[in-house]
C-alpha cells in the first residue's frame, strides 16, 4: 500500500495510506489528507490513480505544490519524491510489492564512433581552482611602461635640480 509521509511543524510526522483512486488533500475537514496550515489552499492538491502509480496535481491552490523542490501542475510520483503542499513538506513512498519488481533484461550496448567532439554550449567548469588569468593587452602594457618612465624621468629632474649649486657673487 503507498503511503505519503507529512510532516506538519505542530503534529510531527503524520503517515497517511493511500486506499482510494481519487485522494484529495487540503486545508478543510472534507479532504482525505486534513493540513491544517494556513499555507495550504482549501482544496489543494489531489493524487490519482492511474495505471498502479499515483499522479499528484494541483488544484489551483495559492502557494502551489512542489516535487522534489521544483513546482509542479501535476507530475507522475516516483519512490521518494518530496512533496510540498504550500510550507508543508511531505515523502511518497509507494507500494511494496510495485517497488520490488525484477529488473528489465539486460541490452547490449554497441559503442559508436565519435565524429567530433564539441564543447557544449553550456558547460561549466566546476573546478575548485582559479582560471589562469588571460593575457594581458599589450595596449595597457605599453601605456604602464610610459607611465613608469615618466615617473622616473620626473624623480631624476627632481633630484638634479635639488643638487644644482647656486652661483656665488
Amino acid at each position: 500500500m503507498s503511503k505519503l509521509v507529512i510532516f506538519l511543524p505542530d503534529a510531527g510526522e503524520v503517515v497517511y495510506d493511500l486506499t482510494e483512486a481519487k485522494v484529495s488533500v487540503g486545508r478543510t475537514d472534507d479532504n482525505v489528507i486534513h493540513i491544517n496550515d494556513p499555507s495550504v489552499s482549501v482544496h489543494h492538491a489531489e493524487l490519482a490513480l492511474s495505471g498502479g502509480e499515483y499522479v499528484l496535481r494541483d488544484l489551483g491552490s495559492t502557494n502551489g505544490i512542489r516535487v522534489n523542490g521544483k513546482p509542479v501542475n501535476d507530475a507522475k510520483l516516483c519512490p521518494g519524491d518530496r512533496v510540498r503542499f504550500g510550507s508543508v513538506e511531505g515523502v511518497y513512498e509507494p507500494d511494496a510489492k510495485a517497488a520490488s519488481l525484477p529488473l528489465p533484461p539486460r541490452e547490449e550496448a554497441l559503442p559508436v564512433p565519435v565524429g567530433q567532439s564539441q564543447r557544449p554550449s553550456d558547460f561549466g567548469n566546476a573546478s575548485p581552482f582559479a582560471r589562469k588569468a588571460a593575457k594581458a593587452d599589450s595596449v595597457k602594457m605599453a601605456a604602464l611602461a610610459a607611465g613608469i618612465i615618466a615617473i622616473g624621468v620626473c624623480i631624476v629632474a627632481i633630484f638634479l635640480a635639488l643638487t644644482l649649486q647656486m652661483p656665488v657673487f
